[in-house]
Protein backbone atom coordinates (compact mmCIF):
# COMPACT_ATOMS: atom_id res chain seq x y z
CA UNK A 1 0.00 0.00 0.00
CA UNK A 2 0.98 3.65 -0.88
CA UNK A 3 1.70 6.33 1.30
CA UNK A 4 3.31 9.40 0.33
CA UNK A 5 6.15 8.84 -1.47
CA UNK A 6 7.01 5.18 -0.28
CA UNK A 7 4.90 1.61 -0.42
CA UNK A 8 4.08 0.62 3.12
CA UNK A 9 5.78 -2.96 4.27
CA UNK A 10 2.98 -5.07 6.21
CA UNK A 11 4.45 -7.42 9.13
CA UNK A 12 3.09 -10.48 7.74
CA UNK A 13 5.07 -9.90 4.75
CA UNK A 14 8.50 -8.84 6.80
CA UNK A 15 7.82 -11.99 8.75
CA UNK A 16 7.31 -14.61 5.67
CA UNK A 17 9.96 -12.73 4.01
CA UNK A 18 12.30 -13.11 6.41
CA UNK A 19 11.19 -16.90 7.07
CA UNK A 20 12.05 -17.89 3.83
CA UNK A 21 15.50 -16.08 3.82
CA UNK A 22 16.33 -17.76 7.20
CA UNK A 23 15.93 -21.37 4.99
CA UNK A 24 18.07 -20.18 2.24
CA UNK A 25 20.75 -18.99 4.59
CA UNK A 26 20.63 -22.28 6.59
CA UNK A 27 20.28 -24.37 3.47
CA UNK A 28 23.31 -22.62 1.35
CA UNK A 29 25.27 -23.29 4.66
CA UNK A 30 24.93 -26.48 5.15
CA UNK A 31 25.75 -26.98 1.48
CA UNK A 32 29.43 -25.09 2.33
CA UNK A 33 30.22 -26.61 5.43
CA UNK A 34 29.52 -30.21 4.33
CA UNK A 35 31.74 -29.35 1.28
CA UNK A 36 34.54 -28.09 3.83
CA UNK A 37 34.10 -30.64 6.45
CA UNK A 38 34.46 -33.87 3.59
CA UNK A 39 37.09 -33.08 1.44
CA UNK A 40 37.37 -36.61 -0.35
CA UNK A 41 33.84 -35.46 -1.85
CA UNK A 42 35.58 -32.14 -3.63
CA UNK A 43 34.30 -32.98 -6.97
CA UNK A 44 33.66 -30.07 -9.39
CA UNK A 45 29.88 -30.42 -9.80
CA UNK A 46 29.90 -29.91 -5.94
CA UNK A 47 32.30 -27.30 -6.21
CA UNK A 48 29.99 -25.57 -8.46
CA UNK A 49 26.98 -25.83 -6.21
CA UNK A 50 28.72 -24.18 -3.49
CA UNK A 51 29.94 -21.52 -5.90
CA UNK A 52 26.15 -20.94 -6.36
CA UNK A 53 25.41 -21.81 -2.76
CA UNK A 54 27.98 -18.65 -1.70
CA UNK A 55 25.83 -16.63 -4.04
CA UNK A 56 22.64 -17.57 -3.20
CA UNK A 57 23.68 -16.53 0.49
CA UNK A 58 24.99 -13.14 -0.07
CA UNK A 59 21.50 -12.63 -1.49
CA UNK A 60 19.34 -14.12 1.18
CA UNK A 61 21.24 -12.06 4.03
CA UNK A 62 21.25 -8.61 2.05
CA UNK A 63 17.23 -9.25 1.21
CA UNK A 64 17.44 -10.25 5.03
CA UNK A 65 18.74 -7.36 6.24
CA UNK A 66 16.90 -4.76 3.70
CA UNK A 67 13.09 -6.35 4.96
CA UNK A 68 14.71 -5.90 8.42
CA UNK A 69 15.61 -2.42 7.84
CA UNK A 70 12.56 -1.28 5.73
CA UNK A 71 14.61 1.77 4.21
CA UNK A 72 13.31 4.83 3.51
CA UNK A 73 15.89 6.99 2.33
CA UNK A 74 18.67 6.60 0.28
CA UNK A 75 21.16 6.08 3.28
CA UNK A 76 24.57 4.51 3.11
CA UNK A 77 23.61 0.99 4.55
CA UNK A 78 20.48 1.14 1.59
CA UNK A 79 23.44 1.56 -0.97
CA UNK A 80 25.00 -1.07 0.04
CA UNK A 81 23.05 -3.41 0.62
CA UNK A 82 21.38 -2.78 -2.85
CA UNK A 83 24.56 -3.16 -4.12
CA UNK A 84 25.13 -6.66 -2.61
CA UNK A 85 21.97 -7.75 -3.23
CA UNK A 86 22.17 -7.17 -7.20
CA UNK A 87 26.06 -8.56 -7.76
CA UNK A 88 24.37 -11.73 -5.51
CA UNK A 89 21.51 -12.26 -6.76
CA UNK A 90 22.69 -11.53 -10.69
CA UNK A 91 25.54 -14.27 -9.36
CA UNK A 92 22.97 -16.60 -8.62
CA UNK A 93 21.72 -16.70 -11.80
CA UNK A 94 24.48 -17.36 -13.68
CA UNK A 95 25.93 -20.03 -11.95
CA UNK A 96 22.79 -21.61 -12.05
CA UNK A 97 23.50 -21.55 -16.11
CA UNK A 98 27.03 -22.42 -15.68
CA UNK A 99 25.78 -25.96 -13.28
CA UNK A 100 23.39 -26.65 -16.80
CA UNK A 101 26.00 -26.21 -19.21
CA UNK A 102 28.42 -28.49 -17.13
CA UNK A 103 26.06 -31.08 -17.06
CA UNK A 104 24.78 -31.10 -20.47
CA UNK A 105 28.59 -30.91 -21.42
CA UNK A 106 29.12 -33.45 -18.87
CA UNK A 107 25.76 -35.88 -20.14
CA UNK A 108 25.08 -34.91 -23.23
CA UNK A 109 28.57 -34.54 -25.21
CA UNK A 110 29.83 -37.45 -22.76
CA UNK A 111 32.95 -35.20 -21.85
CA UNK A 112 34.28 -35.00 -18.39
CA UNK A 113 37.27 -32.96 -19.26
CA UNK A 114 35.42 -30.88 -21.71
CA UNK A 115 33.15 -29.93 -18.88
CA UNK A 116 35.52 -29.72 -15.76
CA UNK A 117 38.01 -27.38 -18.56
CA UNK A 118 34.71 -24.78 -18.54
CA UNK A 119 35.14 -23.97 -14.77
CA UNK A 120 37.71 -20.81 -15.55
CA UNK A 121 35.12 -19.51 -18.16
CA UNK A 122 32.41 -19.95 -15.31
CA UNK A 123 34.24 -17.51 -13.02
CA UNK A 124 35.19 -15.19 -15.22
CA UNK A 125 31.33 -14.73 -16.79
CA UNK A 126 29.21 -16.14 -13.32
CA UNK A 127 31.55 -13.27 -11.04
CA UNK A 128 32.84 -11.12 -13.98
CA UNK A 129 29.87 -9.78 -15.54
CA UNK A 130 27.88 -8.97 -11.79
CA UNK A 131 30.77 -7.03 -10.80
CA UNK A 132 30.93 -4.68 -13.98
CA UNK A 133 27.06 -4.39 -13.87
CA UNK A 134 26.54 -3.63 -10.34
CA UNK A 135 29.70 -1.24 -10.04
CA UNK A 136 28.50 0.51 -13.34
CA UNK A 137 25.19 0.88 -11.33
CA UNK A 138 27.09 2.06 -8.35
CA UNK A 139 29.29 4.41 -10.23
CA UNK A 140 26.16 6.01 -11.74
CA UNK A 141 24.22 6.52 -8.77
CA UNK A 142 21.60 4.22 -10.14
CA UNK A 143 21.08 1.98 -7.12
CA UNK A 144 19.48 3.63 -4.01
CA UNK A 145 16.03 3.78 -2.32
CA UNK A 146 13.34 2.24 -4.36
CA UNK A 147 10.39 3.42 -2.09
CA UNK A 148 10.04 -0.75 -1.96
CA UNK A 149 7.64 -0.43 -4.90
CA UNK A 150 9.82 -3.32 -6.77
CA UNK A 151 10.83 -4.65 -3.43
CA UNK A 152 9.66 -5.66 0.05
CA UNK A 153 11.77 -2.98 2.28
CA UNK A 154 15.50 -3.52 0.70
CA UNK A 155 16.86 -1.21 -1.58
CA UNK A 156 17.50 -1.79 -5.56
CA UNK A 157 17.36 0.47 -8.30
CA UNK A 158 16.12 3.93 -7.55
CA UNK A 159 12.85 4.36 -8.20
CA UNK A 160 13.45 8.27 -9.53
CA UNK A 161 15.30 7.29 -12.33
CA UNK A 162 14.21 8.29 -15.94
CA UNK A 163 15.90 5.39 -16.89
CA UNK A 164 15.35 2.83 -14.07
CA UNK A 165 13.58 0.29 -16.20
CA UNK A 166 16.62 -0.29 -18.05
CA UNK A 167 18.67 -0.64 -15.01
CA UNK A 168 15.84 -2.63 -13.45
CA UNK A 169 16.62 -4.81 -16.44
CA UNK A 170 20.83 -4.92 -16.53
CA UNK A 171 21.00 -5.28 -12.45
CA UNK A 172 18.66 -8.78 -12.75
CA UNK A 173 15.58 -8.82 -14.59
CA UNK A 174 16.94 -9.60 -17.86
CA UNK A 175 19.96 -12.29 -16.93
CA UNK A 176 16.66 -14.15 -14.71
CA UNK A 177 14.62 -13.90 -18.52
CA UNK A 178 17.70 -15.16 -20.24
CA UNK A 179 17.74 -17.90 -17.40
CA UNK A 180 14.53 -18.65 -18.19
CA UNK A 181 15.04 -19.36 -21.69
CA UNK A 182 18.21 -21.18 -21.76
CA UNK A 183 17.67 -23.98 -18.63
CA UNK A 184 14.99 -25.16 -19.74
CA UNK A 185 16.24 -25.99 -23.15
CA UNK A 186 19.43 -27.43 -21.75
CA UNK A 187 17.46 -29.68 -19.14
CA UNK A 188 15.37 -30.87 -22.24
CA UNK A 189 18.26 -31.70 -24.21
CA UNK A 190 19.73 -34.11 -21.00
CA UNK A 191 16.23 -35.35 -20.99
CA UNK A 192 16.42 -36.69 -24.58
CA UNK A 193 19.80 -37.82 -24.64
CA UNK A 194 18.89 -40.29 -21.55
CA UNK A 195 15.41 -40.93 -22.51
CA UNK A 196 17.43 -42.62 -25.73
CA UNK A 197 19.71 -44.34 -23.27
CA UNK A 198 16.78 -46.54 -21.97
CA UNK A 199 16.27 -44.98 -18.77
CA UNK A 200 13.17 -42.30 -19.35
CA UNK A 201 11.46 -40.51 -16.66
CA UNK A 202 14.29 -41.55 -14.50
CA UNK A 203 16.70 -38.97 -15.78
CA UNK A 204 17.31 -36.80 -12.76
CA UNK A 205 18.46 -39.66 -10.41
CA UNK A 206 20.39 -41.21 -13.44
CA UNK A 207 21.91 -37.02 -13.56
CA UNK A 208 22.23 -37.21 -9.93
CA UNK A 209 24.17 -40.86 -10.08
CA UNK A 210 26.57 -39.31 -12.59
CA UNK A 211 27.43 -36.54 -11.02
CA UNK A 212 27.91 -37.54 -7.65
CA UNK A 213 28.77 -41.00 -7.52
CA UNK A 214 30.41 -42.43 -10.58
CA UNK A 215 32.14 -39.12 -11.22
CA UNK A 216 33.23 -39.08 -7.74
CA UNK A 217 36.65 -40.77 -7.00
CA UNK A 218 35.84 -41.99 -3.47
CA UNK A 219 32.98 -42.88 -4.08
CA UNK A 220 33.68 -45.12 -6.95
CA UNK A 221 36.97 -46.60 -4.87
CA UNK A 222 34.46 -47.68 -2.13
CA UNK A 223 32.32 -49.11 -4.51
CA UNK A 224 35.17 -51.05 -6.22
CA UNK A 225 36.55 -52.31 -3.06
CA UNK A 226 32.83 -53.39 -1.80
CA UNK A 227 32.41 -55.30 -5.14
CA UNK A 228 35.63 -56.18 -5.06
CA UNK A 229 34.94 -58.06 -0.91
CA UNK A 230 31.78 -59.25 -2.53
CA UNK A 231 33.64 -61.17 -4.94
CA UNK A 232 35.93 -62.09 -2.97
CA UNK A 233 33.52 -63.59 -0.49
CA UNK A 234 31.85 -65.10 -2.80
CA UNK A 235 35.08 -67.00 -4.44
CA UNK A 236 35.79 -68.39 -1.01
CA UNK A 237 32.53 -69.74 -0.61
CA UNK A 238 32.55 -71.34 -3.97
CA UNK A 239 35.48 -73.09 -3.47
CA UNK A 240 34.91 -74.24 0.23
CA UNK A 241 32.10 -75.89 -1.32
CA UNK A 242 33.63 -77.03 -3.78
CA UNK A 243 36.69 -78.43 -1.57
CA UNK A 244 33.63 -80.19 0.33
CA UNK A 245 32.15 -81.60 -2.53
CA UNK A 246 35.62 -83.15 -3.47
CA UNK A 247 36.47 -84.26 -0.31
CA UNK A 248 33.22 -85.46 0.71
CA UNK A 249 34.24 -88.97 -1.48
CA UNK A 250 37.46 -89.99 0.45
CA UNK A 251 36.05 -88.72 3.77
CA UNK A 252 33.31 -91.85 2.95
CA UNK A 253 35.75 -94.48 1.58
CA UNK A 254 37.80 -93.45 4.92
CA UNK A 255 34.92 -94.16 7.00
CA UNK A 256 34.13 -97.62 4.90
CA UNK A 257 37.50 -98.94 5.55
CA UNK A 258 37.78 -97.91 8.96
CA UNK A 259 34.50 -99.74 9.06
CA UNK A 260 35.86 -102.85 7.66
CA UNK A 261 38.66 -103.42 9.53
CA UNK A 262 36.95 -102.84 13.08
CA UNK A 263 34.52 -105.89 11.66
CA UNK A 264 37.82 -107.56 10.64
CA UNK A 265 39.13 -106.96 13.91
CA UNK A 266 35.98 -108.26 15.54
CA UNK A 267 35.55 -111.38 13.41
CA UNK A 268 39.33 -112.43 14.40
CA UNK A 269 38.82 -112.09 17.90
CA UNK A 270 35.91 -114.31 18.06
CA UNK A 271 37.93 -116.84 16.38
CA UNK A 272 40.39 -116.55 18.68
CA UNK A 273 37.50 -116.96 21.41
CA UNK A 274 36.61 -120.59 20.44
Amino acid sequence: MEEGNRTVVYLAEQVVVLVSCGLSLAGSSLIIVTFLLWSDLRTTPRRLLVYLSLSDWLSAASYAFGVWKVFQTDSVDCVVQGSVSTFANTSSFFWTVSIAVYLYVLIVRCSQRGADSLEPLFHLVSWGVPLIVTVAAVSLNKIGYDASEVSVGWCWVRIHETDRVLWMLLTGKIWEFLAYLILPVLYVLIKRHIHKAGIGNTSQGAANCIMFVLFTQPLRTRLCNALFCCCCCCCSKCRAEAQDSHSAPHRQLLAQDTSSQREEEGTSQARTDR
